[in-house]
């Protein structure tokens, strides 16, 4: 399983955070600051975190851990950069009109 818990409940807030902006327009304008956080966030932060949480789920059910079974939680920074770019592709979007 690729995405974990904590992916899936990143993904409703983005998904109400989306849906926010849209609805109730909560960003009237486009922002370089709210660019440089969505690059922040789905750049390092989220990730990191991401791969932590799968890192700490590894290592409580399993008694003998090697590192190339963890080699696959490097994955979720280019997934997260791709969801980020996305995000930042619908914001302009939403705020555009």
């Amino acid at each position: 399983m690729f995405f974990g818990t904590f992916d899936y409940t990143i993904l409703a807030i983005i998904f109400i955070f989306n849906f926010g902006v849209w609805k109730y327009n909560i960003i009237k304008k486009r922002n370089r600051i709210l660019f440089l956080m969505a690059l922040l966030f789905f750049g390092f932060i989220i990730p990191f975190f991401s791969m932590d949480f799968e890192i700490q789920n590894m290592i409580k059910d399993q008694p003998f851990i090697d590192n190339f079974t963890l080699l696959y939680t490097y994955l979720r920074f280019p997934v997260w950069w791709f969801i980020g770019v996305i995000e930042i592709l619908i914001l302009r979007k939403i705020i555009k009109n």
